[in-house]
């Protein structure tokens, strides 16, 4: 049996759409519409598309390889860890950062940055549309640009947006006509990988969908159908390792996660608090809401994909934009059969129907543009930079924030936020001693590492100690940041030979 839905014709059995002949304009140009609204909003916030740190050394690196015409293999950028083995799993993202910034300068990673997040709002309302109606689209897609807007960033996790999209399209598109996706899909975990180290979560997702794929077989083909799926997923983590780095860019999402506890203290790494608002809790509450009042349920295992996204993204708020991308697949063909078996069903007419919708889409982008309104710009401590240099400072303990900063300006740094360079127990002292709950230790890292200054931020409980201890001296302070010189230094730039 076929049930009729907008635009569409959905089999009740296979929860797959056929097109039919519709008089629906706005349902054509509803994707382009989501995507330019959230290009718009993006655009009209540079300042937050450009406020984390990791854009300055993301764009030295992808110097760095424009100029050595070779990928880095030992670290070149810190001298607490200069020559051990690095790796970078996003090369190609950063090469492409790189020359939209000498394209453009800043503006050019942040519209690079803005295009690919809204491709991805493009392609998801386009895939959307394929199982429901425009309202349902309209309110996913734009609760995904709700969520994400604030994680855009011009960093490389963006630019694998529009290609997170495309893969979990592909593999539930598979998932629903019982059989594996075509083997040419794996090509798009090539690209993946190559642009960032996520790509073993686009592996990962292979999992659920195939577990579904075998569940909903015939019991006399489902030994087939897990044999190509197998297929598929080793073909499709091989296809991973088609880097400069082979094997080592899966290998380098292990050492990110060995660092375990210590990933709580980094911002991206923690736990959403639901001490504030955040888009996610409102979205999620909103669903909930929804779920609760009207009766809609998932299958059993569309429901424990979702509650794992659900989970990922409160444990590491990092996954919210994981959520926002891949969570719309896991409900649509549950939600275009429930939309359709709600009472009081009556048709509407068309006109009624555009300026719902019209209106639908108004209070959206309303939404939208207050969740997204943009604060202050990002703050750089340029000038306490300009005074180090001048010092001839070489041997910075620097804030973590400050570590991509002191990269693009060409300063070595004691760290920065390539965690998975560092490792847990050096961040875990750093982060010990710059805190003062081991003040013998800060003192002894001093002198183990012959650091001649400092680069803090002011609210450090370090800065207090540094102030008063008799051989440091404070040169330099402003709101974002302050610098201690050790006392010899500082006279001996002052009385140069």
């Amino acid at each position: 049996m076929s049930l009729s839905i907008g635009s569409q014709q959905m089999d009740a059995n296979s929860g797959q759409t056929e097109s039919i002949p519709s008089s629906d304009h706005l349902r054509a140009w509803l994707p382009l519409i989501l995507a330019t609204t959230a290009y718009l909003i993006l655009v009209g916030k540079i300042g937050e598309v450009l406020r984390d740190a990791d854009t300055y050394w993301h764009v030295v690196v992808g110097e760095w390889i424009v100029d050595h015409r070779a990928v880095p293999h030992v670290d070149p950028f810190s001298f607490t860890k200069h020559g051990a083995p690095w790796i970078t799993s996003a090369w190609l993202s950063e090469v492409l950062y790189f020359l939209a910034f000498k394209l453009a300068g800043w503006l050019g990673p942040a519209l690079l940055a803005a295009f690919a997040a809204s491709t991805a709002f493009f392609l998801l309302a386009r895939c959307l549309l394929k199982r429901l109606s425009n309202v349902p689209v309209m309110i996913l897609v734009s609760a995904g640009i709700v969520m994400t807007v604030h994680h855009v960033l011009a960093r490389p996790h963006v630019l694998i947006f529009p290609l997170m999209v495309l893969w979990v399209d592909g593999l539930l598109r598979a998932t629903e006509t019982r059989r594996a996706p075509p083997l040419s899909y794996v090509l798009i975990i090539t690209l993946w990988a190559n642009l960032h180290g996520s790509f073993t979560l686009g592996v990962a997702l292979i999992a659920p969908f195939a577990l579904e794929a075998v569940w909903n077989a015939d019991k006399s083909s489902r030994m087939t159908v897990a044999l190509h799926w197998f297929r598929f997923g080793v073909l499709a983590l091989g296809a991973g390792c088609v880097t400069p780095y082979g094997v080592e860019s899966i290998l380098v999402t292990t050492r990110i996660l060995r660092l375990g506890p210590i990933l709580a203290t980094i911002g991206e790494w923690r736990p959403i608090d639901f001490g504030s608002l955040h888009p996610f809790t409102i979205c999620l509450l909103g669903g909930a809401a929804y779920a609760l009042y009207s009766g809609f349920k998932l299958p059993f295992l569309r429901m424990a994909a979702l509650l794992a996204l659900v989970y990922e993204t409160l444990a590491h708020q990092r996954y919210v934009d994981v959520f926002a991308m891949v969570a719309p697949f896991l409900i649509a063909g549950p939600l275009a059969q429930h939309v359709l078996r709600q009472e009081h069903r009556k048709a509407i007419p068309a006109r009624t129907t555009h300026v719902i919708t019209f209106f639908v889409a108004l209070s959206i982008a309303t939404g939208v543009i207050v969740v997204a309104k943009d604060r202050s710009l990002p703050l750089v401590p340029g000038a306490a930079v300009e005074k180090l240099k001048e010092l001839k400072a070489d041997r910075v303990l620097n804030d973590y924030y400050f570590g991509g900063y002191l990269i693009f300006q060409r300063m070595p740094t004691f760290i920065d936020s390539r965690a998975e360079l560092y490792g847990p127990e050096f961040i875990s002292r750093y982060m010990r001693v710059t805190s003062l709950e081991d003040l013998p230790d800060f003192i002894k890292l001093l002198d183990e590492y012959k650091i001649d200054s400092t680069l803090l931020f002011p609210t450090t409980p370090a800065v207090g100690l540094l102030d008063r201890l008799p051989e440091w001296e404070r040169v330099y302070s402003d709101n974002v940041a302050v610098v201690h010189v050790r006392r010899t230094r500082a006279e001996s730039v002052a009385t140069p030979k």
